[in-house]
């Protein structure tokens, strides 16, 4: 996955957009198995940022990436915060954060766990079958 190319799918959303991948990603996490592996997910991620020293790195694109998810919603006049927004924002976040940590052992697994619910993103399309 490309973080820039991730970036620029995320400005070019609609609100309507954003609404239905707020609505897939509750659907993708509906357990607590499910919750338990965007759990492991996520520290895998900190971990390695962590470990690559590549923090600052990701808190960067973690922040573009909300920014970008947001701006869609001003863009539509939508009061923030609006519930559908944080929830795409934050998740469009920690899927920046492990776009930066790049090719380091259990990121694809991770990537691959907070990837479900954005199979509506061209760019992430190897997510369609999660």
């Amino acid at each position: 996955m490309d973080l820039v190319v991730f970036g620029q799918a995320l400005a070019q959303l609609s609100f309507d957009d954003v609404r239905s991948i707020a609505s897939d990603l509750h659907a993708s996490c509906v357990s607590t198995a499910d919750e338990i592996a965007n759990t492991r997910a996520m520290l895998m991620i900190e971990q390695t940022l962590r470990r690559t020293r590549r923090l600052h790195d990701a808190a960067t694109a973690s922040l573009a990436a909300a920014t970008k998810v947001q701006q869609v919603a001003v863009r539509a006049n939508v009061d923030l915060p609006d519930d559908d927004v944080t929830h795409v924002a934050r998740a469009a976040a920690q899927l920046a954060r492990g776009m930066v940590v790049g090719d380091h052992p259990g990121i694809d697994e991770a990537l691959h766990v907070l990837g479900k619910g954005w199979h509506r993103l061209p760019c992430l399309a190897e997510f369609q079958a999660a």
